[in-house]
């Protein structure tokens, strides 16, 4: 189940931020086990962070669902106290 309107923002965030912490991992990953050049392997990690894009939206579902599910995580708007 996607995120609620109110968190679209967040959620269109959090997978950003997750493909571009695997682009980055794998590109690194690429340069130091093939040493490969930095061209080749940045855009050899974009092609296969895209392709896993959607079990990071699945990833992102479960970490937005946990949140709603959670009492101590305040929803948007709201604040701890």
């Amino acid at each position: 189940m996607r995120a609620s309107p109110r968190r679209l923002l967040s959620y269109a965030s959090f997978v950003g931020l997750l493909l571009l912490d695997v682009v980055a991992l794998v590109s690194l990953l690429i340069v130091q086990l093939l040493g490969a050049p930095m061209v080749v392997a940045w855009v050899a990690a974009g092609v296969l962070a895209a392709l896993a894009v959607p079990a990071l939206m699945q990833v992102a579902d479960k970490v937005f669902d946990w949140a709603r599910s959670e009492p101590v995580v305040p929803d948007t708007g709201e604040s701890f106290l």
